[in-house]
């Protein structure tokens, strides 16, 4: 039972339409238009037009410059191999390019650098984080060998330098080489 006496305004009791026949003229309108809007012309494709260009040049790279501190240089690439053949001890660098050689009976240490050029008696100097060595060097067969004293300062500063070493030898592109164990190895042999 309500209270209300009359019927309210706000609340009539009309029943909805069902939301199909509200949407079915709709869509049909929608469907009717749809046909009006004509269809875009078709595009005509044009075969692209070739033109001969020149290509810019490319200037040739140029090395980089060499760095003032040898300690900021790359390093060399190659890896260091040790051996013991026929009485010595040799630490190899980058398939011999560098060798350190110990001469077991005499306790003779030979840094080797492979060279092209063939000249008179060099200077073979080594930098270390420790300091720099000035080795007299005597052309060899296929490069410059200098002899290192078994006890010489400059075969321990090799040893302990703090990561790398520098060689370098007149008219030749510097080494810069990893002081890895096996420099250690073919030193320690002749002491």
């Amino acid at each position: 039972m309500s209270f209300h006496t009359t019927r309210m305004k706000a609340n009539s009791r009309r029943p909805a339409l069902p939301h199909r026949l509200v949407s079915a003229p709709v869509l049909a309108l929608a469907v009717l238009a749809s046909g009006c809007i004509p269809a875009p012309p078709p595009v005509e494709e044009t075969p692209p037009v070739l033109r001969p260009h020149a290509a810019p040049a490319t200037p040739a790279p140029t090395p980089p410059p060499e760095p003032t501190d040898w300690r900021d240089a790359p390093i060399t690439p190659g890896d260091w191999h040790w051996s013991a053949a026929n009485g010595r001890s040799t630490a190899s660098f980058a398939g011999g390019r560098l060798e350190l050689q110990c001469n077991l009976a005499t306790r003779a240490l030979t840094m080797f650098v492979r060279s092209g050029n063939a000249r008179a008696n060099a200077v073979m100097t080594v930098s270390t984080t420790s300091g720099t060595h000035a080795l007299p060097a005597q052309p060899q067969a296929g490069g410059f060998a200098a002899a290192l004293p078994a006890g010489s300062p400059a075969a321990d500063a090799m040893a302990f330098s703090r990561g790398r070493f520098a060689v370098t030898l007149a008219g030749e592109q510097t080494l810069y080489i990893p002081s890895w164990t096996e420099v250690s190895r073919a030193i320690e042999d002749c002491r």
